[in-house]
């Protein structure tokens, strides 16, 4: 069993260990609905409650629990998947309400949390859903502050829960959600209230903004004092002032190796939030960073490595290939595709690299005018499917999931392939 799936099983479990509870412990009848859609409507909303809980758990970012999920990304990409069964549980729970339930026995507010709990789904999914992103144009920051509702809704429903009647009478099953729902609300509440107290912001000035193209600046930070201690191909969190649009923190890899003076970064135009950095960040500014987050580690596999960059996700690689240590110890193939030759960042410092190490080698695809690679050929030209070989991936999602999937039926171990995907929303 990989350590890096353990977040999941535990979340199954809870819920598991939840309908066992239930079938042990049946509720008293209402007579209110037949029995067995009382049942199911039970077991549906405290496990939904169970789930949610969990949602509010890992959206307090702890970052003792990222070993469990592989990293930072794959915990959100948890968040994401709960918050969807979550969302079909409501819906379903909503059939299984009794049809003479009083309108002032809790209903009410159990209308008022399902609203808000559909909503605030539907403004989840929306960044990835094509039809939702039509009528929910949600900027980032618009987007954060409905997320912080959540929890709101989540108090809503739980304050519902308590008030019908067969569920009031404090059961074994029900002492169980209360406990999960509690440590759900505690982490709501250090999130929204006392994390920046304990989380290690370090202050930063920005000392140089490198235009590289029309969509992609480089931003090199220098720190004010203590400096943040992370590993290479590691992510942080990054605010900038003066300015109230880019107070809200965003997730960027780092590019520079540990144990350089300096902080860079670099980041393309993708929403509006970076829109406005690329456009108006400038020398002198101040910066808060908190990190570093995330698995990605290559120091961790094995000697011989195949890394495989599209586009911007070619910054962790970057992190890794200026660290000496890392190029030294390993065999190293780097497959780097970009549109076109405005989009090759740093494609001469990576030349300069291979050149000066016979460790790395590097090949570079310029899809626009010779088509994308295809696995086949990365295999090719790094001599094969080994046993002995890890494979990284970092770029588009759609890029990663293909890689990663064609790989795996090449006979590459599942645990062998590493990739992070880049999108918190």
């Amino acid at each position: 069993m990989q350590k890096n799936n353990l977040g999941n099983i535990f979340i199954t479990g809870l819920v598991a260990l939840n309908l066992i509870l239930w079938f042990a412990f049946p509720p008293q009848n209402s007579l209110e609905t037949p029995y067995g859609l009382q049942f199911a409507g039970e077991v549906i909303a405290s496990s939904l409650m169970i789930l949610i809980a969990m949602t509010l758990v890992l959206s307090a970012r702890p970052r003792v629990l990222e070993p469990f999920f592989g990293g930072l990304d794959k915990m959100w990409k948890t968040h994401r998947a709960i918050s969807i069964i979550a969302f079909l549980m409501i819906i379903l729970h909503f059939f299984t309400i009794p049809k003479t339930e009083n309108l002032l026995n809790g209903k009410p507010i159990g209308m008022l949390a399902f609203l808000g709990f559909v909503i605030l789904v539907l403004i989840t999914l929306a960044p990835r859903a094509p039809f939702l992103s039509r009528f929910l144009r949600f900027n980032y920051t618009r987007w954060r502050i409905a997320h912080k509702l959540l929890g709101v809704f989540f108090i809503l429903g739980l304050v519902h829960y308590t008030t019908v009647e067969t569920l009031s009478k404090m059961t074994i099953p029900g002492s169980y959600m209360l406990v999960m729902c509690v440590i759900g609300i505690a982490f709501y509440i250090y999130r929204q209230f006392f994390s920046r107290l304990f989380e290690p912001y370090r202050g930063y000035t920005v000392a140089e903004v490198n235009k590289l193209n029309g969509q992609t600046v480089e931003v090199i930070l220098k720190p004010m004092g203590k400096a943040i201690i992370f590993q290479a191909g590691q992510f942080a969190y990054v605010n900038f002032s003066p300015g109230r649009t880019l107070r809200e923190p965003h997730p960027f890899t780092i590019s520079s190796a540990p144990k350089d003076d300096t902080l860079r970064f670099t980041i393309k135009s993708s929403g509006d939030w970076t829109n406005h950095l690329v456009n108006h960040l400038e020398p002198g500014m101040k910066a808060a960073v908190h990190g570093g987050f995330g698995e990605f580690n290559c120091e961790a596999g094995k000697e011989e490595q195949v890394w495989i960059a599209g586009g911007i996700g070619v910054t962790p690689f970057l992190s890794w290939m200026r660290d000496p240590e890392i190029l030294h110890q390993r065999k190293i193939n780097l497959f780097y595709s970009v549109r076109g030759n405005s989009d090759a960042l740093f494609w001469e410092e990576i030349e300069q690299a291979a050149r000066a190490n016979n460790s790395l080698s590097a090949d570079i695809r310029y899809s626009s005018a010779e088509g994308s690679y295809s696995v086949d050929e990365i295999l090719e030209k790094s001599g094969g499917v080994a046993k002995d070989k890890e494979y990284y991936l970092c770029g588009p999602i759609g890029m990663t999931e293909a890689f990663s999937s064609q790989l795996k039926g090449l006979g590459v171990p599942a645990n062998q392939i590493h990739y992070e995907e880049f999108n918190f929303r």
